[in-house]
């Protein structure tokens, strides 16, 4: 063999490796192409699946946020009607298995609700919804619309009845009081 066809055959192997490296390239390219597609797709559902669940988070906090405020004021009523049986709070704060701050708090809250709905009545036109002046947090339409929004019952305040503002306040009579005083009878030796 001459040193012409060596070259030749020399030349002709390194062109054939050459081209076993290009398609190999090629071929890894083609892979990484897929791959660098297939990524940025799964990015954009991670970011869609994100932005989605967040959504979906906000609305369950603003439901949760609705039904404490409603459950709260109901509780609030809860106490400020067993205040009205005429015992101390620190009895009501025994009896439902709080500390008597919570039953002031719950007395507070509850006068502060009533004053509302009391000066939201006197502003409000005689067309009025009634979810709207009973002061109910009022949602999104849709939920509005759902026959479950419709059936949610009144706030505790609400349904509580007190006589009109500057209007007279009974009180029920109690035992020894002036009212009692003509029927009643006392114990023996008691008089004198």
């Amino acid at each position: 063999m001459t040193q012409k066809q060596r070259r030749g055959s020399r030349a002709v192997q390194a062109r054939e490796a050459a081209r076993e490296k290009a398609a190999r390239f090629v071929k890894q390219e083609e892979e990484r192409l897929r791959i660098a597609g297939e990524a940025i797709l799964l990015q954009e559902e991670i970011d869609d699946f994100d932005e989605e669940t967040e959504r979906r988070v906000a609305k369950l906090r603003e439901e949760r946020n609705a039904q404490l405020v409603e459950k709260r004021q109901r509780f609030d009523a809860l106490v400020v009607e067993m205040l009205d049986t005429e015992i101390p709070a620190q009895q009501v704060a025994e009896r439902l298995g709080i500390s008597v701050g919570q039953v002031r708090t719950a007395k507070r809250n509850f006068d502060q609700a009533v004053a509302a709905l009391a000066e939201q009545g006197a502003d409000e036109p005689a067309g009025a919804a009634p979810s709207e002046a009973a002061g109910e947090p009022v949602g999104s339409e849709s939920e509005a619309s759902t026959p479950d929004a419709a059936a949610a019952p009144q706030p505790a305040a609400a349904a509580y009845n007190f006589p009109p503002p500057g209007g007279p306040v009974s009180l029920p009579a109690q035992d020894g009081s002036p009212e009692n005083a003509e029927g009643a009878t006392l114990p023996p030796g008691s008089a004198g």
